[in-house]
């Protein structure tokens, strides 16, 4: 079974069922594509904010500082909450000495920014990109060897199994709602969108009901990440958003308006 979007980041929906992955296929990618990005500074900061354990259950460890002793700690979420301890025996003792003697103090710990463009973050998203799409295909008779035949992933496809170091596959990113946001509709009144996904496609001008480009929409804990499955350029992209006055196209059809009206104040667009 494949994750689309790791379990490391909270997934258990969207998975591509045994066979549709082969098992050699799928350690490499779990190896040599995801383990690098969820090592990235960015990827154990926002999974420790979420507090999302991985397979086997357990938080990122994060280093952060407690201001009155002037030590280093490591952090982490347990069943129990957060969990902190010092990183040498000198800190530990300095610790100890200051939490004996002080009724309060400060813990300093780094907060997760929008992450830049990366070749770990490009091979991350290329792949999911290409697994989303294989998701959203397969209840379409024939879908696979469609996909499999179609030479116009195999740019991506390369970018993704074999890597191109020293190139960064162009993506667009921005953070369209917090990571923590809580949503509401009619069915819950409280929840949080973790991730999700859709494919923007646009038309060609010269020939009516042609597809010229395709693009993957992805948000993780807030973050929207959209790649071209065609080839390394995204500015058919950047004239959708100019002419779409930025909103997301996850929240710009009106079937996701509702959501899209909680998502920022007073119904504006998503941006």
């Amino acid at each position: 079974m494949e994750h689309i979007i790791p379990k490391a980041l909270g997934n258990d929906v969207h998975v591509l069922g045994a066979g549709w992955v082969c098992d050699q296929c799928n350690n490499y990618l779990a190896r040599k594509v995801e383990e690098p990005f969820l090592s990235t500074q960015y990827g154990k900061l926002s999974r420790f904010e979420m507090g999302v354990p991985n397979r086997r259950g357990r938080t990122p460890i994060v280093s952060g500082f407690h201001l009155g002793s002037r030590t280093k700690l490591d952090f982490q979420y347990t069943e129990q909450g957060l969990a902190f301890s010092a990183t040498s025996e000198e800190d530990e003792r300095r610790l100890i000495g200051a939490l004996k003697t002080q009724c309060n103090g400060t813990f300093i710990l780094p907060a997760s920014e929008v992450p830049k463009v990366s070749y770990e973050l490009a091979r991350f998203i290329g792949m999911i990109a290409l697994e989303a799409l294989a998701y959203r295909c397969m209840d379409v008779e024939g879908w696979n060897q469609e996909l499999v035949d179609n030479e116009s992933f195999d740019e991506l496809r390369n970018y993704v199994r074999r890597g191109r170091p020293g190139f960064v596959w162009p993506i667009h990113i921005r953070q369209i709602y917090p990571a923590n946001f809580e949503f509401s509709d009619a069915t819950s009144p409280s929840f949080q969108v973790l991730h999700e996904f859709d494919f923007l496609c646009l038309q060609s001008q010269e020939t009516p009901g042609q597809i010229d480009e395709m693009f993957a929409v992805i948000a993780i804990f807030g973050i929207e990440y959209t790649i071209n499955l065609g080839g390394p350029e995204i500015e058919g992209f950047l004239e959708w958003l100019d002419t779409n006055g930025h909103a997301s196209y996850l929240y710009s059809k009106n079937d996701k308006q509702n959501k899209a009206e909680q998502a920022t104040p007073n119904g504006a667009p998503v941006l």
